[in-house]
């Protein structure tokens, strides 16, 4: 029977039996660094970025309202939701759309709620029109440097529970617990005897303000694209399977101190190698938890798929732990399933598991209920461990919803 260390605490940098693949690592930091606007590296440069990303989230918050206005009554309740995913479409600015193709997803959104082609040129022309304005905005804000500035981020300890951060005059705020837990990430990067206070409070202030934004901003709705699964999970998989990183996380949600993260220009001072598709490993073994998202998730199946028959022409172990909802039919999930590395699927209905708050780094309530059923696909070299009854029922009793946690 297996024995499970279950570890208290959000984040688990204790001893692993983890197995990774450095070489992928390097490659994909690599990758990183050349792609990420980090100046020199100084603190100047720091709070650059800082005052970019405090903007970015005025801007996306800003941005949110006229969402609301042009889209909410057509959309219903579930208007924040969709104006988080279509933020995340947007690509030549981080969470600001402004190509065919966002507005493109907008309009595919708005017809699926019943909207006419009049309501949805008039919606579409006027989310666009803003949003290409927000980002104008922001490209100035990039290029300002105000000379010989004193600013820097302040902290305030608001009480036992929570931390302000402070820069000009945008704030976030931190549950103190995964304050304390950022600081350990950043210590584990730097060196926890040569960390400049100044620049870990920098480096948190951007870090928040980009995932902020990325739930429109709203924090007391958004989050849903951003939950993860229970500690106790992640203690199963660490024991039963060797697993010890995450390939959809951030230094907010993760449980390992490397991970891969969606914002890794921001992330990687806490421990993020970047997104999912810069790292290929060749063995190992993973949890995969993306955004529920079906070309996401296709996506991420073709990739996945990749790192396998690579492993098995190495002839090494590599296992993928799948998280989606259970979506059969749909050609992302049939893409999983029908996989020639399927070992197998497990699903766990709805009413028998939850998950982590996507905004559980200041939401009172750090779980949630899960919305729908949940499927767990086992994909795997030949070399991989094989995945046993035990193993599955222990992870399915981990999955079990928490006390207190909250619907959708």
């Amino acid at each position: 029977m297996l024995d499970v260390d279950f570890r208290p605490g959000l984040l688990d940098d204790g001893a692993t039996t983890f197995v990774g693949d450095a070489d992928a690592e390097r490659a994909a930091l690599a990758r990183l660094a050349s792609t990420s606007e980090s100046g020199g590296g100084g603190i100047d440069d720091a709070l650059s970025i800082a005052r970019v990303e405090a903007a970015r989230l005025r801007f996306v918050t800003h941005m949110c309202m006229h969402f609301e206005r042009a889209c909410g009554q057509r959309i219903g309740k579930r208007w924040c939701s969709s104006y988080e995913e279509w933020i995340a479409t947007a690509c030549e600015t981080v969470l600001i759309p402004t190509s065919e193709r966002s507005r493109a997803a907008l309009a595919e959104k708005l017809a699926k709620y019943g909207a006419d082609a009049a309501e949805i040129e008039e919606a579409c022309e006027t989310m666009m029109t803003k949003s290409r304005e927000l980002a104008r905005n922001l490209v100035r804000e990039r290029s300002h440097r105000p000379a010989g500035s004193s600013e820097r981020v302040r902290l305030k300890r608001e009480n036992d529970a929570s931390v302000a951060l402070t820069l000009g005059s945008t704030s976030v705020r931190v549950n103190a617990e995964h304050f304390h837990k950022l600081r350990r990430l950043y210590e584990r990067c730097h060196g926890a005897e040569t960390v400049d206070e100044d620049a870990f409070l920098t480096a948190t202030f951007a870090m928040v303000c980009r995932y902020d934004a990325a739930q429109g901003g709203q924090v007391r709705f958004a989050g849903g694209h951003h939950t993860a699964l229970h500690g106790e999970a992640f203690d199963v998989l660490r024991d039963g399977l060797g697993c010890g990183m995450e390939l959809f996380a951030s230094p907010l949600n993760c449980r390992w101190p490397k991970f891969c993260s969606a914002h890794g220009d921001v992330d990687a001072p806490f421990g993020s190698v970047g997104s999912y598709d810069g790292f290929a490993p060749k063995r190992g073994c993973y949890e995969v938890n993306p955004p529920f998202e079906p070309a996401l998730v296709l996506d991420v199946a073709k990739h996945l798929d990749s790192r396998l028959a690579e492993a098995d022409a190495l002839n090494e172990s590599l296992t993928f732990i799948v998280v989606t909802p259970n979506w059969p039919n749909r050609p992302c999930w049939e893409a999983l399933r029908n996989s020639p590395f399927c070992r197998r699927v497990e699903v766990i209905p709805l009413r028998e598991h939850g998950y982590y708050e996507g905004a559980q780094h200041r939401k009172k309530s750090k779980y949630r209920l899960s919305s729908c059923d949940s499927s767990l696909i086992f994909l795997q070299s030949s070399r991989a461990t094989p995945v046993t009854d035990d193993v599955v029922g222990r992870l399915r009793r981990a999955f079990a919803p928490k006390q207190g946690a909250k619907k959708k």
